[in-house]
């Protein structure tokens, strides 16, 4: 499946010629982490923790 994804960051222009999204961040690639704390012990439920997202990266042409 093939996708364009764009980024647009206030006061950054990017390199991206196309034409609705010119002088934006052309993303190539992307990757996030994400946790979530979780135990197994009695009791009802499954004690799910919060997820928690942390950094998001992306790779682009300079």
């Amino acid at each position: 499946m093939a996708y364009d994804i764009f980024l647009k960051i206030d006061g950054i222009d990017g390199e991206s010629m196309d034409d609705k999204h010119k002088n934006e961040i052309e993303v190539l690639s992307w990757r996030w982490n994400i946790h979530q704390e979780s135990t197994m012990h009695a009791g009802s439920g499954l004690g799910s923790g919060k997820v928690s997202v942390t950094n998001l990266d992306f790779d682009h042409y300079i």
